[in-house]
């Protein structure tokens, strides 16, 4: 009689369980003593390698809970200093603003910038100020740096602000002393040439060198100018010229008004404000 394959596998299983149950039976009615050498036994020898990998996976699962608490700590800890950098920016911001509000000769309001995401976000901003507040339209809108830009339009709660990065910004502007006057407009139309002006129309005898600081002049008329004396920016380079006629310059502005969060609109009648800006400046 020949055996198979499978039937020599389900023989040897069989003999296999008969072996298990005598050496569990066996162990089971042996003496406590003799029961745990033979555990010892087992455990040094035949379990050793189990044992070791429950251990390393124990090791493992304790050190990822641990890691995981260690990343929630550093991750908290790391919001915490952002946001009490970015409270600390705003409080110092506030504080230059309450400054140059305290120093103001003229009426004027306090206004938070509402940004929003438009296609215009980059060249006007919605002031949470209004027609209620004594807003009206072109009324210079300021920031403890110098001129963000006028206001444009009013609704009874707040106003909508065309900023300097608006083409069709412009401002007749000279420098501390009177002695130059010109044109402020953006430096180009698009890209990043809008986060700088030019100074158009200098005098091709006045030669202003890099540095100078440039105000707004208070010049232009009646209607809603800009007061004397509201610092623009400083002069960068020379951007041209019109050989015997005039030169224009790039200025560096004041104020970048994407970084304002608050601002002042000047809403009383128009007088000199370089003695309340010159006292911030070095």
């Amino acid at each position: 009689m020949s055996f198979t394959p499978d039937r020599f596998s389900t023989r040897r299983d069989t003999l296999a369980l008969i072996v298990c149950l005598l050496l569990s039976v066996t162990a089971r009615v042996a003496p406590p003593a003799v029961q745990d050498s033979v555990a010892r036994a087992i455990s040094a020898t035949v379990l050793a390698p189990f044992l070791w990998i429950q251990g390393e996976a124990e090791l493992i699962r304790a050190s990822r809970g641990r890691y995981a608490l260690v990343v929630e700590s550093r991750d908290a800890a790391l919001v915490t200093a952002f946001l009490a950098q970015a409270l600390q920016e705003e409080n110092e911001r506030l504080r230059e603003l309450l400054a140059l509000s305290a120093r103001l000769p003229m009426e004027h309001v306090s206004a938070e910038v509402l940004h929003q995401s438009a296609p215009t976000s980059g060249l006007m901003v919605v002031l949470a100020a209004g027609r209620q507040d004594g807003v009206v339209p072109r009324a210079p809108v300021i920031a403890p740096g110098g001129l963000v830009g006028v206001v444009q339009s009013v609704t009874a709660r707040s106003s909508v602000a065309l900023m300097w990065t608006h083409p069709d910004f412009r401002v007749s502007a000279m420098t501390l002393d009177g002695s130059v006057f010109g044109i402020v407009a953006p430096h180009g139309a698009d890209g990043p040439k809008r986060a700088l002006l030019e100074l158009r129309g200098v005098p091709y005898e006045d030669r202003l060198q890099p540095g100078t600081k440039i105000y707004t002049s208070g010049l232009g008329g009646p209607s809603g100018v800009y007061p004397r004396g509201i610092p623009i920016g400083e002069i960068l380079a020379v951007a041209g010229e019109l050989e015997g006629w005039s030169r224009t310059y790039v200025v560096r502005p004041a104020v970048q008004p994407a970084s304002v969060s608050h601002v002042v609109v000047l809403t009383g009648p128009a007088v000199d404000l370089r003695a309340a800006f010159s006292r911030q400046e070095p």
